[in-house]
């Protein structure tokens, strides 16, 4: 917009001694924006009732199709575009697998004991509400797969079992016990060498002393002690393959960092779409914890897990923000009320906005069709925002009516003038919106959308509800009576009487908010504002779910938090759980593929149903035991002994020398204590043959291990399509983006495909940083090119605009600068290249978009050293706060602009209304957001103490810093000129070119 377009108080002051009516013609500023407004105005204020009467009627369209069509997502999977690579991962994912969050029973006492008894309770009671829970776990009953044991060895050695169970059949399956005396058992070993021994078997030798080398052990152990006898039979499973056994559980229940704590798992079922916080499967848990604290008074039980922190957060910051928008709209209306000292222009300001935000609502629903839990906070943002052009609009008609301007000439010379203003600063913060609409993070596009179309909206409310309802209620009100603006005439008197002292006391408070925000750490300077992407530290204290996820980082350095990694198949899944756990971040892996045989479930079918036929009827030894014949066993121990001779190996000749230590000991014991203590022994070797093979048959179960697991794991761990899942823990808890980059780092050089809530929150972080600061860097270069548009001259506008086009088609189309620059780095170099040319062809108006820019960049600077001071940190809930300076801090300097090009050069000085209007607006926002410094919730919290920082700089900025430096300006390039005249003949000099 040209100066003689965009001078608002162009023409206004010029008085009106007959009155004005809706007949009389009004001098209005020459353009098309202005004439519209005003014309916008005539229109709307000529049936004041009757628009207002539209205006309700549109007020309860939009709240019925609200009502009816807006909906509602609280899933936050909801904010991440599912377009993204590593969403469509998560999203395929939990379409195979179901929903994987966990509610955690954190169930903890000093005894195993009692957490065992608690944990059975709460699992037990869990189960039974199907309706509200599913894939339960706290227990796996070792017994399930101990009985399958068998499966998990190799057919070979299954095949060497069966063939000898099959050698013991006439004594196991027909009583035969008679055949397993120690002087048959030894008699058979003395054969079985000397066969081997002429066969040259070495593999028999070995086996065959292997045997001899156990019997002569247990003879001589026996004979020192007979309680602790030691069984001379081999095993049908070799000793070695006992390690095949090591996956099986031993522990039953699921425990934490030790075994004081105990975890239940359950997954809720999904509650309504609502912002409540609420989930009646929640509800629920809630309640059950209470129960089983009163019957295990002494055990501490409490709730947490992902359902449980994400609903605790919710509730707890829409309690927060229930508070924080009572206090708002209270402090609010107490300062329009001191600003406006009248009842009437508050309330109307009031009805303004609920119109503006009602619109926004319909407008939401016709363009997005829901809310999510990050664009709901789009109210806040309007309350803060829209408000400022309701207080702009009535400070001008205000001003203008004490100045003898009748009621509809001030209302139509308000739009008029201030109008261009409004609308100016409505688009350039609309278009700081509407830049997050260009980003990945889905929740910040739809929030930016929304807040850029809500705050166009709540501007022309400004035009549209105002002047009716202003009309309505000032039509019998004098102007006398009506409130007068602040003056400030202290602060006006400082700035003009010394606009170098104040330029440079502000020059050097910001460059000690540089020092401030500044450090240096190794030698390197950093900044001392830190972005923290920890999730949990968003978080209100107090909150039962939190405090008990620090406290079990603080028990043990673990994380509820994993990684998931689909394999195809059980070998697949093992291999990559080795590769896992080698690497440095990672503790345990969990997965089904371990707990379930390694071989086909048919190759060992086969032998194993063998030996359940062999061992499905096994005959006891008798009760009385057979009376032993000493001289039998001694005639066939030294067969055997005599069967070792021609063996020289070290275990030959051990075994002989056993054997005949134990045959010169029996020697020395009278005859008639032999026959008990070898009668005694042959019972106790049958009763270890009979125990041996009747715990061989308890593990002979032939259906499948995979399906004997209980559901709940089973499906944790295995789709219905047939992959597989891994969870990978990390080592340390991965709530901080350093340990969390490098466990992502980590999991992602095993698996590109992995996913999991660590990734998603890294992903997410990653992308609400990136979002925003991509949004300021294109709300910047948008409002840089609208405000040229504003202030430039039509000739030089049209020539910075279209000089460059050129340069920047050719890059648009060039493959390597667009992979280079990337669109926006391509529309951030266009609005250089524009800025650049203006500065040539029209440096000063140039110059006065750059001093727009004033309040939010050293704003933002007085802000980045007032959070290093208060060691206040950005994080994903505050970030927001960048676009929202951003227009609010141009908004201010466009008004300051403004308020400077309409005055008389050589003679600025912020006018009160001006002043005022800044400082209410300013204030009100601080108020709106302020409230919410008093949040529990330490994300509100942040946000409402940085943009509260952030306002109340800019707000300094705009009514200090930058007049005092348009003083100056003004002083220094017009001084000559204003010294001609003397003050009492000095006249307004028109505004050139």
């Amino acid at each position: 917009m040209r100066d003689r377009y965009s001078s608002p108080l162009r023409g206004a002051l010029a008085r009106s001694a007959h009155g004005c009516d809706m007949t009389q013609q009004i001098e209005i500023p020459p353009g098309w924006l202005p004439r519209w407004l005003a014309a916008l105005t005539r229109l709307v204020i000529a049936q004041p009732r009757t628009t207002g009467l539209w205006i309700v009627v549109s007020c309860v369209l939009s709240l019925a199709m609200t009502l009816l069509k807006l909906e509602f997502k609280t899933d936050r999977a909801d904010l991440i575009d599912r377009r993204a690579e590593f969403h469509q991962r998560w999203l395929k994912f939990a379409e195979e697998f179901g929903e994987t969050s966990d509610l955690i029973v954190v169930v903890e006492h000093n005894d195993p004991d009692r957490v065992h008894a608690a944990m059975d309770q709460i699992g037990a009671e869990l189960e039974a509400l199907a309706d509200d829970f599913h894939r339960v776990q706290w227990k796996l009953d070792p017994q399930i797969l101990r009985s399958r044991g068998l499966q998990f060895l190799p057919p070979a050695l299954l095949e060497v079992a069966v063939s000898r169970t099959r050698s013991f059949a006439p004594i196991l399956r027909d009583g035969r016990w008679e055949r397993a005396t120690l002087a048959s058992y030894s008699q058979g070993l003395a054969r079985h060498l000397s066969e081997a021994i002429q066969r040259r078997d070495q593999r028999g030798i070995h086996d065959d002393l292997e045997q001899i080398t156990r019997l002569s052990s247990s003879l001589l152990g026996f004979l020192q002690s007979p309680a602790d006898f030691q069984s001379p039979w081999s095993e049908p499973i070799p000793r070695e393959a006992a390690g095949d056994f090591g996956e099986i559980p031993t522990k039953v229940h699921y425990y934490g960092p030790h075994e004081s704590m105990g975890f239940v798992l359950a997954v809720p079922k999904k509650g309504t779409d609502n912002f409540s916080g609420k989930s009646p499967s929640l509800d629920i848990a809630r309640r059950l914890v209470t129960e089983w604290r009163m019957n295990h008074p002494d055990v501490q039980i409490g709730l947490t897990g992902i359902p449980v922190l994400e609903a605790d957060e919710m509730a707890k910051s829409q309690e927060d923000m229930g508070l924080a928008s009572a206090i708002s709209c209270g402090g609010v209306l107490l300062l329009l009320l001191i600003g406006f000292r009248s009842l009437r222009h508050p309330l109307i300001s009031m009805a303004m906005l609920l119109v503006g935000i009602l619109w926004s609502l319909c407008l939401t629903t016709l363009v997005i069709g829901h809310l999510n839990i990050l664009s709901v906070s789009f109210a806040t943002i309007l309350i803060g925002l829209g408000i400022d052009f309701a207080i702009h609009f009535l400070e001008r008609y205000l001003q203008l009516r004490h100045e003898g301007v009748p009621l509809e000439e001030a209302l139509v010379k308000t739009s008029a003038t201030t109008g261009a203003g409004i609308a100016t600063c409505a688009v350039t913060t609309a278009a700081a919106f509407y830049c997050a609409g260009f980003t990945s993070f889905l929740g910040v596009a739809e929030l930016g959308i929304i807040a850029g179309g809500g705050v166009l909206l709540c501007a022309l409310a400004a035009f549209v509800v105002l002047p009716p309802l202003v009309c309505l209620s000032d039509r019998e009100i004098q102007a006398s009576r009506l409130p007068h603006a602040f003056a400030g005439r202290s602060l006006q008197r400082v700035i003009r009487s010394a606009p170098g002292f104040v330029t440079m006391l502000s020059v050097a408070l910001l460059l000690a908010s540089v020092a401030c925000g500044i450090g240096k750490q190794e030698g390197r300077y950093v900044s001392r504002v830190k972005y923290d992407a920890n999730l949990l530290n968003l978080q209100a204290r107090g909150v039962e779910s939190v405090e008990l996820q620090h406290h079990i980082f603080d028990q043990g350095e673990g994380s509820l938090l994993y990684a998931v990694s689909v394999a195809q198949s059980a070998d697949e899944v093992r291999q990559r759980r080795e590769q896992f756990l080698k690497l440095r971040t990672v503790a345990k892996v969990e997965e089904l593929a371990s707990l379930i045989p390694r071989f086909p479930h048919a190759e060992t079918e086969v032998y194993i149903v063998q030996l359940k036929q062999l061992l499905s009827q096994i005959v006891p030894p008798p009760a009385e035991p057979a009376i032993v014949d000493p001289a039998e066993v001694g005639a066939a121990l030294l067969s055997l002994q005599t069967a070792l001779t021609p063996l020289t190996t070290p275990t030959a000749q051990s075994a002989a020398g056993q054997l005949q230590g134990f045959i010169q000991a029996m020697r020395a014991i009278p005859p008639q204590q032999q026959v008990p203590l070898l009668t005694g022994y042959q019972q106790a070797m049958q009763m270890a043959l009979h125990m041996q093979f009747a715990k061989l048959a308890e593990v002979t179960e032939t259906r499948s291990a995979l399906a004997a697991l209980p559901p709940a794991m089973r499906s944790r761990f295995v789709s219905p399509q047939g992959n597989w899942l891994l969870r990978i823990f990390p080592k340390t808890q991965i709530w901080d983006e350093a340990p969390l980059a490098a466990f992502v780092q980590d999991v992602r050089s095993i698996d590109p495909e992995a996913t999991g809530t660590p990734l998603q929150n890294y992903e997410a972080a990653q992308q609400i940083r990136d979002s925003y600061g991509m949004a300021a860097v294109l709300a910047a270069t948008v409002v840089v090119f609208v405000l040229l548009i504003d202030l430039l001259r039509r000739g030089p506008l049209l020539i910075s605009l279209l000089a460059p086009a050129f340069v920047i088609g050719l890059a648009w189309n060039s493959p390597a600068a667009w992979d280079r620059l990337g669109g926006v780095g391509i529309a951030v170099l266009y609005i250089g290249m524009v800025f650049a040319v203006a500065l040539i062809f029209d440096w000063q108006h140039a110059a006065h978009a750059l001093l727009a820019m004033v309040p939010p960049m050293a704003g933002g600077i007085l802000t980045f050293g007032g959070l290093a001071l208060l060691k206040t940190d950005l994080n994903p809930a505050n970030m927001i706060v960048l676009p929202l300076l951003l227009g609010i801090g141009v908004d201010a300097g466009v008004y300051i602009l403004h308020d400077y090009r309409s005055q008389t050069r050589g003679q600025y000085m912020l006018s009160a209304v001006t002043m005022n209007s800044l400082i209410l607006t300013s204030l009100t926002t601080m108020v709106g957001f302020g409230s919410m410094i008093i949040s529990s919730h330490q994300g509100l919290a942040s946000l409402g103490l940085v943009l509260t920082l952030g306002v109340g700089n800019c707000l300094f900025v705009a009514i200090v810093i930058l007049p005092a430096f348009l003083t100056l300006l003004d002083q220094r390039k017009h001084a000559p000129i204003a010294s001609a005249f003397p003050p009492e003949e000095s006249v307004p000099i028109p505004k050139t070119r």
